[in-house]
């Protein structure tokens, strides 16, 4: 018997319709009847939920009958036509077994695999950095300066930072307010040369836009060259 003829024998013997065995094993009415007339085939999960809700074993559902007793020994007889139908189930049925073990191995091995570290959040800087009217002024300890960057946000912070000529650079945070930037360096050297970079940084990335280079001051004045 073919295994669609003996799905739908057994559901009848059983009392249950299509839309039974179908809500039982949580499949389509329409995939029931496709079984049932040989339009489609069950994976081997499926045959595992229609072998339980049937409450037959998966050998008898496939088709698959253990060998009678041997008997007294007969007359030799001419060998059974080959089953070719029962070869093709039992062979699915193995190759979705082999299947279904590989994963589970598989997922079994990926259980202690410590979960990689959040994404870090995307950046909200803008594409486009500038800074305009940038101006130094030199005091007797201290230089003063001022700028107006393009982008003036209080979720932003600013920097500005001097590098001498022998590469040791010297960072101070920057306070904004209407959109100006202004504060005052301490510990640089009157007279030594520098290169001025202003940062901005939003937590997750940063811009450095260098302003000014070859800038020098004195106790009363500055003297630099912009960057454009």
């Amino acid at each position: 018997m073919e295994f669609n003829e003996k799905l739908a024998q057994i559901r009848r013997a059983r009392g249950m319709s299509q839309e039974d065995l179908a809500a039982t094993i949580q499949v389509s009415r329409q995939a029931v009847s496709k079984w049932e007339t040989g339009d489609a085939l069950p994976d081997l999960n499926k045959l595992l939920l229609l072998a339980d809700a049937l409450e037959i074993s998966l050998d008898e559902l496939c088709g698959r009958q253990a060998p009678a007793p041997s008997e007294a020994p007969s007359a030799p007889q001419a060998a059974p036509a080959p089953r070719r139908h029962w070869c093709f189930w039992t062979v699915l049925c193995a190759l979705l077994a082999v299947g279904l073990l590989a994963g589970g191995l598989w997922a079994w091995s990926r259980r202690n695999i410590v979960p990689s570290e959040s994404a870090p959040a995307a950046s909200s800087l803008p594409d486009t950095f500038t800074v305009s009217g940038a101006s130094f002024y030199g005091h007797d300890s201290y230089l003063s300066y001022q700028f107006v960057p393009s982008v003036s946000d209080p979720s932003y912070t600013y920097q500005i930072s001097f590098a001498d000529s022998d590469g040791a650079v010297k960072a101070f945070p920057v306070e904004c307010e209407g959109g100006v930037c202004a504060g005052e360096a301490a510990g640089l050297t009157n007279g030594s040369s520098y290169l001025v970079t202003v940062s901005i940084s939003d937590g997750a990335a940063s811009i450095n836009l260098p302003i000014a280079r070859s800038l020098s001051f004195s106790d009363h004045g500055a003297s630099w060259t912009p960057l454009d």
